[in-house]
């Protein structure tokens, strides 16, 4: 679990990024942590001498991580994708394409799933990539980008789904529990109990008869019950399971595990205020994306740039970053 790998099961069903996904909690998550991560502008700076900076735009890197990063997508779509790996699998990864001067003209994003590391050696890494159609190559640790999320090892990322899967798969659970009691008409399952014995073929058609006495297109229909039958129930109602008050938990508890504040993915509680939702905004700009920032700009610099030199990359996140209402001018 700690290694962040492979699928897990939890109460019945498995976890996995794709499974997650269908989570409206965890897209929600996953999606406002890329959409912060893709939609400030990145701009890639020259630091002069006298301190001063000013846009790198004669450099092919510029556009390359601002504009168009390989021939399919923009950078907004680019880094949104990359993010969304990162976030739910703890890596995303794209293959450098190098042109005959060796500088980066392409970035191609690697599904997860489709590349794999390999320790050769103590500090000898090699990148294994492959498509449908095959294999694409291995490479070394400077011909691909990495974005990683939390690092338990040096080498491989903490898989949040793998991490988070008991708050995941009771979400899922409860969804799916709640889904069949409204495919039954909200109605408890019970014991109908008749006198006598009932051989395999009264067995079968009483069965079926009450098969067709629920759902939802039921739902109040009196049941015509004879042979001294009687009907017992053997369920809780949807009220007495507290399905609301569980899944507003699994909200809090799947946000918990991404670090973003439940207000930013629509959940908020009655005593939320404007005043209080504009300190909420503000602290998911500091604590929720400041840490993907930084990791994407440090990474940027050191595998995409000149590392120690006067290059450097830089999210514009003004916008985000602006003043209450009442203190705006």
């Amino acid at each position: 679990l700690i290694d962040g790998t492979g699928a897990s099961r939890f109460v019945g069903v498995t976890v996995t990024a794709k499974t997650a996904l269908q989570v409206s909690t965890v897209l929600a998550c996953v999606k406002v942590i890329a959409d912060g991560c893709a939609t400030p502008k990145l701009h890639v700076y020259r630091e002069g001498s006298d301190g001063r900076r000013q846009k790198a735009t004669n450099i092919p890197e510029y556009r390359l991580l601002s504009r168009r990063p390989n021939e399919w997508q923009t950078s907004f779509e680019w880094r949104r994708q990359m993010t969304i790996h990162a976030a739910l699998t703890g890596t995303g990864l794209s293959i450098k394409v190098r042109g005959d001067n060796r500088r980066v003209r392409e970035l191609i994003p690697v599904q997860p799933g489709s590349w794999s590391m390999t320790r050769n050696s103590r500090y000898e890494l090699v990148y294994r990539c492959w498509d449908q159609f095959g294999l694409i190559g291995e490479f070394g640790p400077d011909d691909v980008f990495l974005l990683n999320g939390v690092q338990w090892d040096w080498t491989e990322s903490l898989n949040a789904v793998a991490l988070a899967r008991s708050a995941i798969g009771l979400a899922m659970v409860t969804e799916q529990s709640q889904a069949a009691m409204h495919e039954n008409g909200l109605r408890p399952s019970g014991t109908y109990s008749v006198e006598g014995n009932l051989n395999e073929e009264q067995h079968g058609r009483l069965t079926n008869w009450i098969r067709k006495q629920a759902g939802a297109r039921n739902a109040g229909m009196p049941m015509v019950l004879d042979r001294a039958a009687k009907w017992m129930s053997t369920a809780i109602s949807g009220v007495d399971a507290q399905h609301v008050e569980t899944r507003r938990l699994q909200i809090e508890e799947v946000c918990r595990g991404y670090g973003v504040f439940p207000i930013m993915v629509g959940h908020s509680d009655k005593s939320a205020t404007f005043a209080s939702s504009e300190a909420f905004f503000a602290a998911h700009v500091k604590h929720t994306l400041a840490p993907w920032h930084e990791a994407w700009t440090q990474r940027i610099d050191e595998m995409m740039l000149d590392g120690s030199g006067p290059l450097f990359a830089e999210f514009d996140t003004r916008y985000l970053t602006d003043g209450s209402t009442k203190d705006r001018p």
